[in-house]
């Protein structure tokens, strides 16, 4: 039987065969923005631009890039919120400006739901496996995986199971996709199955579609079966994925200058760096065209105007007094 999701807790493995064997994703290009709280917190995905996305239950923190400390400008903290107005477990804050982030390429945002069947990508700092132990369950003798001391970032694979389900814990109501922890070389199994632990909590869940990878998801809570041993993982349990192709348009909205967030601002059928010829960088805030002469020329151009006119001006005034001075 299984219980009501709780804060999301790290990758498990089943088995040391199931464990990858490379450190990060081959050929995965958004490996480093996959972080962690300052002092052994729990996951954090830096989107790019100076914007971080986590769970809410995590919450805006200092947080590591690039072997730095950045802090979040404590002002810029936005709930991302359902359709109804409620709040959703997940939240984005923005990095002091100060701190120079590292300017990194921005994380594409997952358009279409994940569906049932499709592989994803996991990567968090949660718990590792420890010690397995044995306990009764419905099925009589079962097996469960306990959790390390520590946290480590880690990277696992799994498969959707199902999605569109509504997670609510306290004042939190959150839309999610759901993946569950199959014992290996079954026939849901995916190669390097894992299930989510202490510290996975604002870990991303990326998909691979037409060869690029996107963010479709947020690890944010599991739910197991309530006879598993405390601090431990068991066949069946479950990771709930907030679900960002529901929140996406907030996101964009919030993190994403006008040169990247995927609108035709100024309605050129162009959109964003380098489509749009008014975009000098998917950082620039505004698509207008730029005038043919460029920002000083045309500065030059209008101070030399004013100049012309005011000499017109000027000797208009001194024939009008040299007409009032003849005879």
């Amino acid at each position: 039987m299984l219980g009501l999701p709780s804060t999301s807790r790290a990758l498990i493995f089943a088995s040391p065969d199931t464990e990858p064997l490379l450190e990060r994703p081959e050929g995965f290009p958004y490996w480093e923005h996959v972080t962690q709280r300052r002092y052994e917190g729990p996951s954090v995905i830096y989107l790019g631009a100076g914007f971080a996305l986590t769970a809410r239950h995590v919450g805006m923190g200092e947080i590591f890039l690039e072997e730095t400390i950045h802090a979040p400008n404590p002002r810029s903290k936005h709930t991302l919120l359902n359709e109804n107005g409620t709040a959703a477990d997940a939240m984005i804050f923005e990095l002091e400006g100060d701190e120079n982030p590292p300017n990194w390429p921005l994380i594409p945002i997952a358009i279409h739901p994940p569906q049932p069947g499709e592989q994803v990508l996991l990567i968090g700092y949660g718990k590792v496996r420890d010690k397995v132990v044995e306990f009764e369950g419905d099925q009589g003798s079962e097996f469960a995986f306990l959790w390390s001391k520590k946290g480590e970032k880690r990277w696992a694979t799994n498969r959707v199971s199902a999605g569109d389900i509504t997670v609510t814990q306290e004042n939190l109501m959150t839309k999610t996709f759901v993946f569950e922890f199959d014992e290996p070389f079954s026939a849901g199994a995916t190669r390097h199955e894992a299930q989510a632990a202490v510290g996975d909590s604002g870990g991303g869940v990326f998909v691979k579609r037409d060869g690029e990878w996107k963010l479709a998801g947020l690890m944010v809570s599991v739910a197991g079966n309530f006879q598993t041993p405390e601090n431990a993982s068991s066949y069946g349990d479950r990771t709930h994925a907030a679900d960002l192709t529901h929140y996406r348009e907030e996101i964009l909205r919030w993190t994403r200058a006008a040169c990247a967030n995927e609108r035709d601002d100024d309605g050129d059928d162009r959109i964003d760096y380098p489509q749009d010829p008014g975009c000098d960088s998917a950082h620039d805030r505004n698509e207008r065209d730029k005038w043919p002469l460029g920002g000083n020329s045309l500065r030059n151009a209008g101070i030399a105007t004013l100049a012309m006119a005011l000499i017109l001006l000027v000797a208009g005034i001194r024939l009008q007094l040299e007409r009032s001075r003849k005879p």
